[in-house]
């Protein structure tokens, strides 16, 4: 598609063979990484950038791998500003019987990328962009309003505040803890922006602790719930159950669930509020455990998770589509009533975990195929 339209944008690059130089693949991906568009963009070689004719890369003697790209950012990875340099990988397609490279340039709001070291003919602290189908050459920057908008989009300042936290959870380390009278070690802020706070809060002794998701983890009847509770400013922004086990040495929040048959079908959705607090507690206290539970009692169910997963059972993160794949349509789902069995229920449990692998094994398998 890019192809037929006869131009360069944006997104897209052609080059008629790989770079020969270092310094001008390096500026190339800088260019394309910074450029102002939400999606993927596309480095094609073996493309002709002026009559946009087809000229095969297994012919190019300058040909370069994934390992080499890999190498040539890893290896300067020092060089970049916090080390941080574009994701990307490089994918064979073939058009009219010709093979092609294209170097997809993965979108990330980690913009603007730029080097604080010197590379070759690339100045440290240029940054460059691209504007419709030009690079901002070797020897110039990016304008202002274009590096301001980059660095909007890396702080996430145009996002409604619950999709700033969701980014800001993903950097752990960028957090401190809040001094609290009372000695908790459990409330944050974060330090750039210090109105986004995480706190803990109690529960009342009716909340849900003992579904059956936490029962292989009960040593005795010491399971306790509460909230925690994400605020920009005094806005609560969001409010999430976790389950402590052992006396708190260990915590969980609660995940989602869906009724499949006679039980329930547990599970984190990726790019949920509650799966970034998840993640940020889990990395914040280095408990590793909490990603797992433990798989307890009889039953056949049991006897095959062990068999597969060894002591622990991991709660599944969905991407999406996954959960309609795997359950199918909500109007379409079999209305079952619950099981009021004491025991079946963490035996439904387990099945319904071990059926979510098997779907996910054989849904990856015919992708692969």
């Amino acid at each position: 598609m890019l192809i037929s339209r006869r131009a360069e944008g944006t997104y897209w690059d052609f080059k008629r063979q790989h770079h020969n130089s270092n310094a001008d693949l390096i500026h190339d991906v800088l260019c394309l990484a910074n450029a102002k568009h939400t999606g993927d963009r596309f480095l094609v070689f073996g493309v002709d950038d002026k009559d946009f004719s087809l000229y095969p890369i297994d012919k190019d003697d300058g040909r370069r791998t994934q390992a080499d790209l890999a190498d040539l950012f890893h290896s300067n990875a020092i060089k970049f500003f916090q080390s941080r340099f574009p994701e990307f990988y490089l994918k064979e397609v073939t058009i009219d019987g010709k093979l092609l490279d294209v170097l997809v340039i993965e979108d990330a709001p980690h913009k603007p990328y730029y080097l604080v070291e010197r590379y070759e003919k690339i100045d440290a602290h240029h940054i460059y962009t691209r504007v419709c189908d030009t690079n901002t050459p070797v020897n110039d920057a990016a304008q202002p309003h274009e590096i301001e908008r980059m660095w909007r989009e890396r702080f996430g300042l145009d996002l409604p505040p619950l999709e700033r936290a969701k980014r800001y959870l993903s950097e752990p380390d960028a957090w401190s803890p809040l001094v609290e009278s009372d000695g908790s070690n459990a409330n944050f802020y974060y330090r750039t922006f210090p109105e986004f706070t995480l706190r803990v809060a109690s529960a009342d002794d009716c909340m849900a602790r003992h579904e059956e998701w936490t029962r292989g983890e009960i040593r005795s009847d010491n399971n306790h719930a509460g909230y925690y509770e994400l605020y920009f400013h005094q806005t609560r922004l969001a409010r999430i159950r976790y389950v402590s086990f052992d006396d708190h040495k260990k915590s969980m929040v609660a995940p989602d669930w869906e009724a499949r048959g006679a039980g329930r079908f547990y599970y984190y959705e990726g790019d949920s509020i509650n799966y970034a607090v998840h993640k940020f507690y889990s990395t914040v206290f280095r408990r590793d455990d909490s990603l797992t539970l433990s798989i307890r009692g009889q039953g056949e169910a049991t006897d095959e998770a062990r068999l597969r997963w060894g002591y622990l059972v991991k709660i599944p993160v969905l991407r999406p589509g996954e959960l309609e794949g795997f359950l199918g349509c909500s109007q379409e789902r079999e209305i079952v009533e619950p099981s009021r069995d004491e025991a079946e229920p963490y035996q439904l449990f387990l099945r319904n975990q071990l059926d979510f692998e098997k779907w996910r094994n054989r849904s990856a398998d015919t992708k692969t195929q």
